[in-house]
């Protein structure tokens, strides 16, 4: 097990103010994770992953010289050990999906919402605490566990409809939000963020099944309140749109 401070990412995007941005975002939503290194096409990315430092890479899919696919694949041959995301906009919806069959380890929809980032970095420090070690992981003081997770999802149940600061939830237990995500996921088999998707997600399926609200309220009602970011994760999670589910759920709709 390698110990280490935080995990360093590279991001790889022609545009300046989208990285800056996203990299700004990811700060906020996990302090794990720490942007070191940002390029501006595939091969300078590629380059600085020659001295080991990089633990993750954010790719966008169109770029000038190497494409972010052609990044992640060379990526995937040559260091088989660092995960890449790739960033992509729905028009190339369907290439991020092929290049998850051939190792990319996730995608990210453009533009990038806070809680579709954290699922992203949680799933990303699940794989890479197997080879890495940051301090403080053990943190609980003598406190029960158990106790915490069982007042985390608590708290998740009860406000699922708001917009949740999982790092501000863990400061809540004097615990960084990298200990709480591990304990929790240790405890409830998936992480607070997952856990969280899945409560809203359930909701919408019963407000489309069982009421006539228009498909953004229910998006509202479910703790989606941007109607495009409800209809993609509704359609991620459950395989379809929730106007088609609605409808084959209400055929009489």
């Amino acid at each position: 097990m390698i110990r280490i401070e935080h995990y360093n990412l590279l991001l790889a995007d022609d545009e300046f103010l989208l990285r800056q941005s996203l990299a700004r975002k990811i700060g906020e939503a996990d302090r794990r994770f720490r942007v070191v290194k940002e390029c501006g096409e595939g091969r300078s990315a590629l380059e600085a992953l020659k001295d080991g430092e990089i633990h993750a890479v954010f790719t966008d899919i169109r770029m000038p010289e190497m494409d972010g696919l052609a990044l992640a694949k060379a990526i995937h041959e040559r260091y088989p050990d660092i995960p890449t995301v790739i960033l992509t906009g729905y028009a190339d919806f369907d290439y991020a999906r092929e290049a998850i069959r051939q190792g990319v380890f996730d995608y990210l929809l453009k533009p990038v919402s806070a809680e579709e980032l954290e699922r992203i970095l949680d799933k990303l420090s699940l794989a890479l605490q197997a080879r890495y070690e940051l301090p403080g992981e053990d943190e609980s003081g003598g406190r029960s566990t158990e106790e915490t997770v069982r007042k985390a999802e608590r708290y998740i149940r009860e406000h699922f409809r708001e917009e949740i600061d999982f790092g501000q939830l863990a400061e809540s237990f004097g615990f960084s939000s990298a200990y709480l995500s591990r304990i929790f996921t240790k405890s409830m088999e998936e992480s607070p963020i997952r856990y969280l998707t899945a409560l809203r997600i359930r909701e919408a399926k019963r407000l489309l099944a069982r009421t006539d609200e228009p498909i953004a309220r229910v998006g509202e009602l479910s703790g989606y309140p941007d109607q495009f970011h409800f209809s993609r994760t509704f359609r991620r999670e459950t395989g379809e749109n929730p106007s088609a589910y609605r409808k084959r759920n209400r055929p009489d709709i």
